[in-house]
Parts: C-alpha cells; structure tokens; sequence
C-alpha cells in the first residue's frame, strides 16, 4: 500500500483524530472548519498542516493538525 494516499488527522500534541485512505481532495486553509464522526461528531478548525513524503514505518502523506 502507498502510505503517501493516507491523510492523517490529528492534534498540534499528537493526538491522532484518525485517518482517510485517501488524499484529501479539497484545499485547506488554517481557520477552516471541519467536522470528525467518532464517538459522537466533533468540530475542529484546521490549524495548519503538512505533507511528509517516505516510508510505510513514517506515516508518509498529508497531515492536518486540527484544534477545538
């Protein structure tokens, strides 16, 4: 599997709010509201985010650091 197509979710602490098998096909900005479907739907605005692009074992592809 090509871990470069996994966007991750996750918070400025490290906090993993979970994965999409995918690359995510919309354009971020910081300040953007997004919505998460976990134990309950919870609401975040995207914070920043980054692109790492390596091995399965380096959780390669886009990151989205996200804040309450």
């Amino acid at each position: 599997m090509d871990d470069t197509r996994i966007t991750y979710f996750e918070s400025a602490e490290g906090e993993s709010f979970g994965t999409l098998d995918c690359l995510l096909p919309i354009t971020l900005y910081k300040g953007m509201r997004m919505t998460i479907h976990r134990d309950g739907i919870e609401e975040f605005r995207v914070h920043d985010w980054w692109f790492h692009h390596g091995h399965t074992d380096e959780q390669a592809g886009p990151h989205v650091i996200l804040e309450r």
